[in-house]
């Protein structure tokens, strides 16, 4: 059966060409101290590290973020209507829990409503959050990290993992990866993981970038090449988001149950 992901082919596009954008401005704004000094018609300027606009709180990312959220949450409850009478009762359970489970991520994202409202982090949490907000995931790294890399699981090896014997029953084939486009975001945020991943485990680059302008260049390449000129964890956690908004998106563009053993077969052909 052919379905047409034409929406998606048109919005993938966008998230790839915005990626490129945000790249390029972070390279421009984070080295903006040599590149002025290159360019005779730029002021110099002792400019270095990230946009403010661009990654800090409630910055242009944070709240594309947000927003990828908050359509997810409004997709997958608008899919639970669809599937409510048609798919047995563990599935509508499963959907569920993932519902609670972006539920609880978005208000973690908004500190349960203070990045929207503005409103005085309370004593308890004044006490035991290290940005001083009103969420969880601040308070020990556990709380953070542990979260962080099972969404970094899903959303990036997903398209691996119904490949596992265990996983082959349809409706859970169905529910881990409803669409193989999916998985053009996971190589995304694989391309992103991985080369952050070797340069810090491996300890690469000088430790004092500052010894002499070789130790400098190395540190920079280094920098580069793991793409450290931007915030890379909130990059990585706008492709998150954006995995789990088209993920919901595929639940409910394929949302007819009886059409699951036809899909099941177009999946293991990718």
């Amino acid at each position: 059966m052919n379905y047409n992901f034409s929406r998606f082919d048109t919005f993938y596009k966008i998230i790839i060409f915005f990626i490129i954008i945000l790249l390029l401005e972070g390279i421009f704004h984070h080295y903006y101290w040599i590149i002025s000094q290159k360019i005779n018609f730029l002021n110099y300027k002792n400019q270095i590290g990230y946009n403010n606009l661009i990654w800090q709180e409630n910055g242009l990312v944070e709240i594309l973020q947000v927003i990828f959220l908050l359509i997810s949450i409004i997709l997958i409850i608008s899919y639970l209507r669809k599937i409510f009478y048609s798919s047995t009762i563990i599935f509508k359970i499963l959907i569920l829990f993932y519902l609670f489970g972006i539920l609880y991520y978005f208000f973690e994202e908004i500190s349960w409503g203070q990045h929207i409202f503005g409103w005085q982090t309370p004593e308890f949490f004044l006490k035991i959050n290290k940005q001083g907000e009103t969420n969880i995931h601040n308070v020990y790294s556990v709380f953070n990290e542990l979260p962080r890399n099972l969404l970094l699981v899903w959303c990036s090896l997903s398209f691996i993992i119904i490949k596992i014997k265990v996983f082959k029953n349809i409706h859970l084939n169905y529910f881990i990866f409803p669409s193989y486009k999916l998985k053009f975001i996971s190589f995304l945020i694989i391309f992103f993981f991985i080369p952050d991943f070797v340069v810090d485990k491996l300890d690469l680059g000088p430790s004092d970038p500052h010894v002499n302008k070789k130790e400098l260049m190395i540190y920079i390449f280094f920098e580069i090449i793991s793409f450290n000129f931007v915030r890379l964890s909130e990059l990585q956690e706008f492709l998150f988001n954006t995995y789990i908004m088209c993920h919901a998106y595929f639940l409910i563009k394929v949302n007819s149950i009886n059409k699951l053993s036809m899909l099941d077969d177009k999946f293991r052909t990718h």
